[in-house]
């Protein structure tokens, strides 16, 4: 409710700021209106007829509006987050340069973009932004990268919308994509990973390629293992020592698989081979991958794994949901239909 308080007080300032100027002569807006023809306590009637966040938004419409109406529907917002909510996402519409956001409840200036990024974040933060702990708490980390955000997401593509491929479109494409990144992973591997995001007829695509590199011998069960999608997920296996990609959704199907490495043997040269699967779709989202296995001399190797999604048109549309886990848990996705290299094109 402190956001709630914050947002009527600074519309109680700008409104005497307003007041101030009532001697000057200003254009009526109603002139040219129907509401200037009915009586005011018919206006006021409608108005109370109005759900809460609808009247305190009409009553904002203009200064003459505001005049007969006051300010109690502004006060009355104070008892409901859920109508404060609805509030703001009437106003978001006429504020170019804000977002609502639904997990902080609380519009957020594009131009602060990267507070809602984890690189954003300072060392020590003293309160993390809602939007970004719910994302990882739905997984956006694992599913997209680590520095995604829904929020940010929101931002460029209402900034695309209304201005297009601009330098702040730009920069904000910058903030959802991930530049290249060197970390150890497990003992014995180490992982490089980078994303790249682009706008394609109105919706936000990403590439994401992710690359194992080590001794194949040392590979310990379980030490490979990286989520896909909701519905795909990579994993390395005891028996026989291998890689795998297998479905999390119906059950665990096994979609593409491989030899980790050649045999140990007296008389078995360690020989090199390259392996590539074709172009793959998963069933249930707008997700395509590909992989890619080289084995050299010696045993060492390089796994590398390229992911390219649609997440549509901003967090409200369908094909990002669909990149989420269901949020009951027990409901199943339904299968969806597109033409096999469709995303990943729009990286050529």
């Amino acid at each position: 409710m402190n956001y709630t308080k914050g947002l009527f007080v600074l519309f109680q300032q700008k409104l005497k700021r307003l007041s101030r100027y009532l001697t000057v002569q200003r254009p009526n807006a109603l002139e040219h209106s129907l509401l200037a023809k009915l009586p005011v306590e018919l206006l006021q009637q409608i108005t109370n007829d109005l759900p809460v966040a609808s009247a305190a938004s009409f009553s904002l419409s203009c200064r003459h509006i505001h005049l007969l109406t006051g300010t109690r529907y502004l006060e009355n917002l104070a008892t409901s987050s859920h109508e404060t909510l609805v509030f703001l996402k009437l106003i978001e519409r006429d504020l170019q340069n804000q977002i609502l956001c639904n997990s902080c409840r609380k519009l957020h200036r594009i131009q602060d973009a990267r507070k809602y990024t984890e690189n954003g974040q300072p060392f020590f933060p003293v309160v993390e932004p809602d939007c970004l702990s719910n994302d990882r708490e739905i997984m956006v980390t694992q599913y997209i990268h680590d520095n995604f955000s829904t929020a940010v997401f929101k931002m460029l593509m209402k900034h695309y919308r209304l201005f297009g491929y601009d330098a702040r479109s730009r920069q904000l494409l910058n903030l959802v994509s991930e530049r290249v990144r060197s970390h150890t992973w497990g003992v014995t591997l180490v992982l490089n990973r980078q994303a790249e995001c682009r706008i394609s007829n109105g919706s936000l695509f990403t590439c994401k390629r992710v690359a194992f590199h080590g001794k194949c011998t040392g590979v310990e069960p379980g030490s490979m293992w990286y989520w896909i999608c909701p519905h795909l997920e990579l994993e390395r296996t005891e028996r026989p020592a291998s890689l795998r990609i297998i479905t999390s959704y119906p059950s665990s199907l096994e979609k593409w698989s491989m030899i980790l490495h050649c045999e140990k043997g007296a008389n078995i040269k360690k020989t090199s081979w390259d392996l590539c699967s074709e172009l793959q779709q998963c069933r249930y989202c707008r997700t395509e991958y590909k992989a890619v296995f080289e084995h050299g001399n010696g045993c060492t190797f390089k796994f590398t794994i390229t992911i390219w999604k649609d997440l549509g048109q901003g967090p409200e549309g369908e094909e990002w949901k669909a990149q989420l886990p269901l949020e009951d848990g027990l409901s199943s996705p339904l299968p969806i239909h597109f033409h096999r290299g469709e995303i990943a094109s729009v990286f050529q």
